[in-house]
């Protein structure tokens, strides 16, 4: 069984998967206080699922980009408990989440999330069967001259900036939360099958910056070897 944690952004979400497949989950909206509801979140979706702390094989949990407090927390739980039991540990890009349910409806998929008032971080994903997209942080205003027409656009932010992207982009508003449990488990259990997983101590959350995007695709690079 799998421990499932999500803390990117002000929607969370916790779930427990066996083999990938999800059994229970919980998703909420935060308003900043991820470290008083993340335990308890935890405990309930345990409980639902008949699942205790041994019973877990692995810990599955989203390293950003997102909120650095919000972000923090899920991941400082992620790795003390996988140190503490001797668990395997998957980081997955949260934008990368965000894309599970509409990759293969053909064309360019781009998804985005708020980086604060006057950007996006954004990834783009073409035909190619990698779950790993192109991971960039945008200004909102030159996001249209970032996407081609005919570009699928998702994610937690797109409804915000759909007025920005032209008639071009096909804009998909789901409402929140846009991430689920299920999707983190899914992706994170492929890369546990591969033998790609991650080392608690040296794991870091994708705040703002580009240049962690890059590290953390040379890190992607260097588990593949």
């Amino acid at each position: 069984m799998e421990l499932c944690i999500d803390t990117s952004t002000r929607y969370a979400s916790v779930g427990i998967s066996k083999e990938g497949r999800i059994v229970a989950e919980l998703a909420w909206r935060s308003e900043r206080n991820h470290s008083v509801e993340l335990a308890p979140a935890m405990r309930r979706v345990m409980e639902h699922a008949g699942v205790q702390m041994e019973d877990l094989t692995a810990v599955f949990a989203a390293v950003g980009p997102g909120g650095f407090s919000a972000l923090r927390v899920g991941l400082s739980v992620a790795k003390s408990l996988t140190m503490a039991r001797g668990l395997p540990l998957v980081g997955i890009n949260t934008l990368d989440i965000e894309a599970v349910p509409f990759r293969g409806l053909g064309g360019v998929l781009a998804t985005v999330i708020g980086a604060g008032r006057s950007k996006v971080y954004l990834a783009k994903y073409d035909s190619s069967p990698s779950p790993e997209g192109d991971y960039r942080v945008v200004e909102r205003k030159s996001l249209e001259g970032m996407l081609g027409n005919g570009t699928i656009l998702c994610g937690e932010e797109a409804g915000a900036v759909r007025d920005l992207v032209g008639t071009g982009i096909s804009v998909i508003e789901t409402p929140p939360p846009t991430r689920t449990a299920s999707a983190l488990a899914k992706l994170a259990y492929e890369r546990l099958c591969a033998g790609e997983t991650d080392d608690p101590d040296t794991l870091q959350p994708i705040y703002m910056h580009s240049a962690q995007f890059e590290k953390a695709k040379q890190a992607r690079e260097r588990r593949k070897k």
